[in-house]
């Protein structure tokens, strides 16, 4: 509760003014008009977005597989080329049964035929073509690769799904992207040619392709910078990625959400967020994957929240005009009664409230001029009354400064007399004699602070007698303030309550600190002893007591509790300074006691 008060303060100190509170209320209300516009307007335009990006993605996806089945069942016919002549049907049923020379022959032939099918048409990322016999003889190829042996062929994994296929074609990828340089294979077509009434005699042929195709496709599908272009194989295996060398990026999580024959999901979170687009080939069972990022995706939404924001400072622009243009006639009469105010404040009631307006303000003009009039009668009853109150509350009070440090002293004196004869007792009644003479022959209330100084001097002197050197006294004064002005016997009460109340309770040595400095446009006039100290109840009753009215009875009923000297001080300063002093006790039990006086530099 102690912050929440705390910050309401804060508040009411930060905009004291109505005119503050209306450009503040229209400040406001304008924000969160365009507030509300702009997160509606940029929510509407996100979903639009979002919803027209998705469709594309899925378009992209789409034709890109559509052009690439039609590119893979371009390239599946031109491995049909042997069935478009029987005679290589043929020749591939008596090849185990040929002399040297004629197998030479038809493999050269074989491989006229598939240079011819393979060249006819260029095709940009055409590598090469082997072509292997059931035994897993290598019967030609385009250039020199190697696949091993006849065994090693007739184990491989590929050579085995052909011939499992039976005729239909299979698409294989490497184990790796291990690169996309322009001879880097990757992926392969193979089929398994024969006589359909002859299932041990038959001709493998596979042909190579490098990255040319997918590359072509992502160029031509005009992607945004850092969109990624991915085609997987069965096993989700990346065959090509347009982000080389980032084949990582695409996670577990990623891959597992593509279970169905196509769609689009978001993934990811924050600034790596993205949009994940895929459809799965009937042709290949290959997967084609295009991965947007967000934040390029809505980079466009920038210029929207830019003109957010400038039609906000333009509308804060405006708005400040306008209040100010609309505020006046408001706050102008308000500013006029609070200047009257101030008159009176200052006790000139001659002026008055001239605002001719017939609303709430004008009603409030006519009735404080009424009340001005009212005041007026009444000042010279009341307000002359109190004056001679608190003049005879001062008398009163200044009565009550505790006679028994007089009769302490004497009695003192008179002790000291009888057991010793020494100076110190000269000393002590020219002490005593000088405070007498301070409070019978200065008349006037304001003193110095040098004059209260002199007076705190002998009573210290006549303590210091009393109690053997016990006391320590200390005075830290700015040169500036000696000649602050400051009411008679204002120190010596405060002085003598902690010497009584602090100190004489304590044994061993203690110290009396007596300050004075000046900060901002405030004085402050410290007292501090390392006493026995005030308990918690005892001072909070204390400053309980300091909050009541200044009532003659309570002063009498406190001096009995030793309180008398800090009531008194605070009393007189009260009646006299009001606003312009505070008053302010802390103490610790067993640590000792400071009083504080705050005062204005200039004193009214």
């Amino acid at each position: 509760m102690h912050g929440i008060e705390r910050f309401r303060k804060k508040l009411e100190n930060l905009f004291p003014r109505i005119r503050t509170m209306l450009l503040l209320s229209y400040f406001i209300i304008i924000l969160f008009c365009i507030t509300l516009i702009g997160t509606v307007s940029f929510y509407i335009s996100y979903n639009s977005m979002a919803e027209r990006v998705e469709t594309a993605s899925s378009q992209i996806v789409r034709q890109i597989e559509f052009n690439m089945d039609n590119d893979f069942h371009n390239k599946r016919n031109l491995l049909l080329a042997p069935y478009y002549n029987q005679e290589y049907i043929d020749n591939i049923n008596a090849y185990p049964a040929m002399e040297n020379q004629n197998k030479f022959l038809f493999r050269q032939k074989l491989g006229d035929l598939f240079l011819k099918s393979f060249n006819i048409t260029p095709i940009p990322d055409f590598i090469r073509f082997q072509i292997f016999y059931s035994n897993g003889e290598l019967l030609n190829s385009s250039d020199n690769t190697s696949f091993g042996s006849p065994n090693q062929v007739l184990s491989s994994e590929w050579f085995k799904q052909t011939v499992a296929k039976d005729g239909l074609v299979n698409f294989f990828s490497s184990s790796s992207l291990n690169g996309q340089e322009e001879n880097s294979t990757a992926y392969s077509t193979s089929m398994l040619i024969r006589d359909f009434s002859n299932p041990i005699g038959f001709i493998v042929v596979r042909a190579d392709y490098n990255f040319g195709l997918f590359k072509g496709i992502g160029q031509r599908s005009d992607l945004t910078k850092n969109s990624r272009f991915l085609i997987l194989n069965e096993l989700n295996i990346p065959i090509y990625d347009s982000a080389e060398g980032h084949e990582a990026a695409i996670d577990v999580d990623t891959l597992s959400q593509m279970k169905e024959a196509g769609g689009k999901f978001w993934t990811g979170g924050g600034d790596r967020t993205q949009l994940v687009s895929y459809t799965r080939s009937s042709y290949s069972n290959w997967k084609t994957v295009l991965i947007m990022p967000k934040k390029e995706i809505f980079s466009s939404l920038n210029s929207i929240k830019t003109t957010a924001i400038w039609t906000a400072l333009a509308a804060f622009f405006v708005t400040a005009i306008l209040s100010v243009l609309f505020g006046r006639s408001i706050t102008n009469p308000i500013l006029h009664l609070y200047k009257t105010v101030n008159h009176i404040k200052r006790g000139d009631f001659s002026v008055r409230v001239d605002i001719q307006r017939k609303d709430e303000i004008g009603r409030i003009a006519m009735n404080f001029n009424d009340m001005q009039d009212e005041l007026q009668k009444q000042i010279e009853t009341k307000y002359v009354y109190q004056i001679k109150l608190q003049q005879m509350e001062l008398a009163m009070l200044y009565s009550q400064i505790n006679p028994h440090f007089l009769y302490n002293t004497l009695d003192s004196i008179k002790a000291m007399a009888d057991y010793y004869d020494v100076e110190e007792i000269g000393q002590m009644s020219q002490s005593l004699a000088d405070m007498f003479r301070y409070n019978t022959k200065n008349s006037d209330e304001i003193v110095t602070l040098q004059e209260e100084l002199v007076q705190i001097d002998a009573y210290i002197n006549i303590q210091s007698i009393r109690f053997d050197g016990k006391i320590d006294y200390r005075v830290e004064i700015e040169e500036d303030l000696y000649n602050y002005p400051m009411l008679k016997m204002t120190l010596q009460p405060l002085v003598e309550n902690a010497v009584f109340h602090g100190i004489e309770r304590k044994r061993g040595k203690s110290t009396i600190q007596l300050k004075a400095w000046k900060e901002a446009e405030w004085v402050y006039i410290q007292v501090n002893d390392d006493g026995v100290g005030i308990s918690e109840k005892r001072l909070a009753q204390i400053l309980a007591s300091l909050s009541q009215p200044l009532y003659q009875e309570d002063y009498k009923l406190s001096a009995a509790s030793g309180g008398i000297g800090i009531q008194n001080v605070y009393a007189r300063y009260t009646i006299r300074y009001g606003e312009q002093f505070q008053f302010g006790i802390e103490s610790k039990k067993g640590e000792g006691t400071g009083v504080t006086l705050k005062l204005a530099s200039q004193l009214g």
